[in-house]
């Protein structure tokens, strides 16, 4: 009897142990994931770091010339994608986009920015103007790729997306955003989803070279069989979103 359970428990293990030897399901649509990306064969993907201030009323402008002089130190340390204060869908507030090699760069910078005693003196001017402080940690989706505008000038728009979860709700999103990205009329810089912050939560920043274009331009798609098609699909997934206008910093890279 003890030799039957015995054989009973070597044949578990060496199921057990051939499952956990199963290569990571690869997800080429919809949301994956940081396993799931790494195990792409595609390489480790970038790390993003989306930041919101909001900043005292009062205060807004002392903040922004504050910084102006001496975010270059901060610049130094990592990529900054972009640094807008929020024109529409929220007040007195700026959104400030980072982009690592991997998480373990962004601790690394995280410690030189705490040895740095310029920026650490810059950071004891710009604390006392800010009200409250946001952040999230971002991967891209797999089947988008981060941007820049082909023209300076213009609006930036981040709308954000929370989903119910699911793997099986991702792919009609996906179509939903990729149908209005082949619309063109606006350019699609960036998704990502949240790894760290609120979950089940895509993010998108599009760029828009007038308002009242993008205006039309989305009454225009809201007609086009595809969107119609695709947004019906992926309605039942949205639990709640917001959008914000953008204008870009005098020193952010994307302008």
């Amino acid at each position: 009897m003890r030799v039957t359970m015995l054989r009973q428990v070597s044949s578990r293990l060496q199921l057990l142990r051939g499952q956990l030897q199963r290569p990571v399901p690869v997800c080429r649509s919809g949301f994956c994931s940081s396993a799931a990306l790494r195990s792409s064969g595609d390489g480790q993907p970038k790390v993003y770091e989306l930041r919101t201030y909001h900043v005292k009323p009062a205060l807004f402008w002392e903040f922004m010339e504050i910084l102006e002089e001496k975010v270059h130190l901060r610049m130094d340390m990592s990529k900054m994608v972009g640094f807008w204060r929020v024109d529409m869908g929220g007040l007195n507030q700026v959104v400030h986009l980072w982009e690592y090699d991997d998480f373990a760069h962004r601790t690394a910078v995280a410690k030189t920015r705490s040895a740095h005693t310029g920026w650490m003196s810059t950071l004891n001017k710009l604390l006392p103007t800010v009200e409250h402080q946001d952040n999230a940690l971002l991967l891209p989706l797999p089947w988008s790729q981060l941007k820049y505008p082909d023209t300076p000038g213009g609006w930036y728009e981040l709308r954000s997306y929370r989903l119910t979860p699911g793997v099986h709700l991702q792919e009609p999103f996906r179509k939903t955003i990729q149908a209005r990205a082949a619309f063109k009329y606006a350019d699609l810089l960036g998704v990502w989803s949240s790894e760290f912050g609120e979950l089940n939560r895509v993010y998108m920043l599009w760029h828009h070279k007038d308002l009242d274009q993008r205006m039309l331009g989305r009454a225009k798609a809201a007609q086009d069989p595809a969107i119609v098609a695709a947004s019906r699909e992926s309605a039942p997934s949205l639990v709640h979103q917001w959008s914000k206008i953008l204008l870009p910093s005098p020193f952010s890279p994307m302008q």
